[in-house]
């Protein structure tokens, strides 16, 4: 697809802070003169937070391959409804989780081959990637420890073996996009994960002409 604005996408375990510093993106680019749009991945549209709730909030199993289908279902609605017609308009776009997300838990965490994904993202992203993430990185257990007093959903209640899995899967997947993928300590306090967070976007939307320095 062609596309005219920019994706800057916020990765990470669940707990390591994607929501809150999402948040502060937008209000500091709002601060620069920025209109910028939030994506919540999977929750971004209505049909989508309806497919998210029977994966995620349901009181049965769910198969790991049927779990895979249901967030592609989601996740392929947010683009063609918020992220794909924002890109094209020149918006810049600010995602809660993309396609890293995807390889980081049903690959490396679920298992499911590689090829599989792949061509099941090549489908619903039609050739969209991102063009900066900020990967939040934090250890499982301080991850979970932050959850502890917030009611869980399904893959939150997994074993913390699954979580640690799913953060290795991301820094593989920094590994392999090393020029896209900036890894961020996340275990700090939220105010200096965002100096840094900011730092990067900043610099990059320099490069881009989009801010003055």
């Amino acid at each position: 697809m062609k596309s005219k604005g920019i994706l800057i996408t916020v990765e990470g375990i669940h707990g390591a802070g994607k929501t809150i510093i999402c948040k502060m993106l937008i209000e500091k680019l709002k601060e620069e003169g920025i209109d910028a749009i939030l994506s919540i991945d999977q929750a971004g549209t209505e049909l989508g937070k309806k497919i998210r709730e029977i994966n995620l909030k349901g009181d049965y199993s769910v198969d790991v391959l049927t779990e895979a289908l249901l967030i592609a279902a989601a996740r392929r609605q947010n683009i063609a409804e918020i992220i794909k017609p924002n890109l094209i308009r020149g918006k810049i776009i600010i995602s809660e989780r993309f396609i890293d997300a995807y390889f980081a838990f049903q690959e490396y965490a679920r298992a499911l081959p590689h090829k599989f994904l792949e061509c099941i993202n090549s489908a619903i992203a039609e050739g969209l990637s991102p063009d900066l993430t900020i990967l939040l990185d934090l250890n499982a257990e301080t991850a979970l420890n932050r959850l502890k007093d917030k009611e869980k959903h399904r893959i939150e209640k997994e074993s913390p073996e699954f979580h640690k899995k799913v953060r290795l899967g991301y820094i593989e997947q920094a590994k392999n996009f090393p020029n896209r993928i900036k890894i961020i300590n996340a275990d700090r306090p939220i105010s200096d994960v965002f100096n840094e967070v900011w730092n990067i976007v900043k610099k990059y939307l320099i490069s881009k002409e989009i801010i003055k320095c």
